[in-house]
């Protein structure tokens, strides 16, 4: 059989993603009550999000305008309860009892709850056609991909550098005292790091779980100081639950900041460089 070109394989990768995205938008209509809906509905968008970004130069970019606003638009409904959610959840974890926060959180996520359910609905009643008709495939000049390459040659080529800036951006964020815009912004770059590498794991073996499941910890590290950071936010006025959170948030930035030495040393480098260097075949 002939092996899989680079612009066949993203194509179904974005097709794969985009059928996952639209199973989650009907559950999380049917369920909006449900946080763990709510959470995997952003997750399957940010995954859709990574593989049209990934795969940029090798489709088309003008209806991906259109879908790409569509998901900000609906990202955007689903964060305002999302961040309610993980505030209640932090109060909890430090020790903050039931009281006025709470309750205005427990309002606030109400009103959100029933934006988003309006934005769902919409979403809900387009065409599953009205999606997939912006995947079209067209060679952008100038991208990282390679149509003339193999699918393997373009992944052993392109992945490697991507790991390459990660390590870099996690050495600035791991140092103690960085700000929380420098945090947030490596945190994204982790998360679209592992989504990046997500597409390919049949192109590799062992090493990829090993990665991956390394990334996850990381990125579940990150995202509990930014819950804290977004809790501290919205209860601000509550000086008595900001305190507890932050008590919280430096307990979290210490575990962070242990854990990226410990998993991800300068010398890890070489053997994340070595094994996505070296993509097995893919025949399809």
């Amino acid at each position: 059989m002939k092996p899989r070109s680079i612009s066949a394989f993203a194509r179904a990768q974005a097709q794969v993603r985009l059928k996952r995205l639209l199973a989650q938008v009907l559950r999380a209509a049917k369920y909006p009550e449900d946080p763990e809906a709510i959470h995997d509905l952003r997750v399957s968008i940010r995954r859709f999000t990574q593989c049209l970004r990934t795969f940029r130069n090798l489709l088309d970019p003008r209806p991906l305008k259109k879908i790409k606003r569509r998901l900000r638009d609906l990202m955007d409904s689903c964060a305002a309860v999302r961040s309610c959610d993980v505030a209640l959840v932090v109060l909890r974890q430090a020790g903050v009892a039931p009281g006025a926060s709470a309750s205005k959180l427990t309002a606030a996520r109400a009103r959100a709850e029933q934006a988003l359910r309006d934005r769902l609905t919409k979403e809900r009643r387009r065409k599953t056609s009205d999606w997939g008709k912006g995947l079209h495939p067209e060679i952008q000049e100038g991208g990282e991909w390679d149509p003339d390459e193999s699918l393997q040659d373009n992944v052993g080529r392109v992945l490697p550098a991507l790991v390459k800036d990660f390590f870099e951006a996690g050495a600035v964020a791991a140092v103690t005292g960085v700000d929380y815009q420098t945090l947030h912004q490596f945190r994204l770059r982790a998360k679209r790091f592992r989504y990046a590498l997500e597409l390919f794991p049949s192109l590799y073996g062992s090493e990829m779980e090993r990665g991956l499941e390394a990334l996850k910890e990381l990125q579940d590290r990150l995202g509990a100081i930014n819950d804290c950071v977004t809790t501290i936010a919205l209860v601000r006025k509550d000086r008595r639950a900001a305190a507890a959170v932050r008590k919280l948030l430096r307990q979290r930035e210490e575990e962070f900041q242990a854990y990226w030495p410990s998993h991800f040393p300068h010398e890890k480098l070489a053997w994340w460089q070595d094994w996505l260097s070296r993509p097995h075949s893919a025949m399809k």
